[in-house]
């Protein structure tokens, strides 16, 4: 009988084969995991720059509704005239019917024991919210309490000028059509953190509480609102230098000061007052990053 000389057909891989494929296939996740997940900070970044876009349109709708008048840093409206009863917020918590949030600003501008910013500062905005930052949690600060936070603030030079971040319900002197410098030449919102776990509660510069930034605070207690710079920072205050700080970008969340802004991202986002957003880096150019704070110092805005 003759026999089958002929090998039998592999039924796989061998082991050193198996190997081999599980090499390339792990080179390839780390060729690609870069580009993946710079991808998802390229999103991210367009999803802060869309927020501040879409915050500063409602600024802009905010004063076509009021002949040209920015909301104030401080806003303040009474809701029982018999006990005097106010609600009281931030300029962002006027802006509440601009962004499609009018049911949060008229359930709290009311005869209520917790109107204005005491009933709403428990309610996260996704507008509010930078998916970069790891300070909050899902709109919520990570340090004690349940305050809803921002991270975006208002440029306090402009929306408290003169002296009015320190009034109750008084509105900036300047208009949008009046602001001196022009609204392409001066910074309407910045990046900031959500909260600060690294720093102290108190904040040694200012003496106040300052380790949240909440969309809803008013300005003039100095304490959580959503504005830089701080007012003790402003001009004429106590701690102007005859400039701003410059920003803190690309940090680590420990790293983050209340006393200045800041961005996760490698940029930050900066929303101008004629609606467009400029994106700048740690390098910016410290006369120009004060020239275009100070909304009426009359210095030319160069090159970012």
């Amino acid at each position: 009988m003759r026999r089958n000389t002929n090998p039998r057909p592999r039924q796989g891989f061998t082991l050193i084969e198996l190997l081999v494929v599980i090499t390339i296939i792990s080179v390839l996740i780390a060729l690609l995991l870069p580009a993946v997940q710079a991808s998802r900070e390229a999103a991210r970044v367009m999803q802060c720059a869309n927020n501040s876009k879409q915050l500063m349109l409602s600024t802009h709708n905010f004063a076509t509704s009021y002949d040209g008048q920015l909301p104030a840093a401080n806003f303040f409206q009474v809701v029982n005239s018999q006990t005097g009863l106010a609600a009281e917020g931030s300029g962002f918590y006027a802006l509440l019917p601009y962004y499609e949030q009018a049911t949060i600003f008229s359930t709290y501008t009311q005869n209520r024991p917790d109107a204005g910013y005491l009933g709403s500062q428990t309610i996260p905005m996704s507008i509010h919210i930078c998916p970069t930052d790891t300070t909050n949690n899902n709109g919520i600060a990570i340090l004690g309490g349940q305050i809803a936070t921002s991270n975006y603030c208002m440029n306090l030079e402009l929306f408290g000028a003169g002296g009015t971040f320190n009034i109750k319900g008084k509105p900036s002197p300047f208009r949008i059509g009046t602001i001196p410098d022009g609204t392409s030449n001066t910074i309407g919102l910045f990046e900031t953190a959500a909260s600060y776990p690294g720093y102290p509660a108190l904040d040694p510069q200012s003496g106040t509480y300052e380790n949240i930034m909440a969309w809803s605070y008013p300005a003039y207690p100095n304490t959580y609102g959503p504005y830089w710079p701080n007012p003790d920072e402003l001009v004429g205050q106590p701690n102007y230098t005859g400039s701003y700080p410059l920003p803190q970008i690309g940090i680590n969340p420990m790293q983050a000061n209340p006393n200045l802004c800041q961005s996760f991202h490698s940029i930050m986002n900066i929303a101008m007052m004629d609606g467009s957003v400029r994106k700048i880096t740690a390098s910016i150019n410290q006369t120009i990053w004060s020239q275009v704070i100070n909304p009426n110092d009359g210095g030319p805005m160069g090159q970012w």
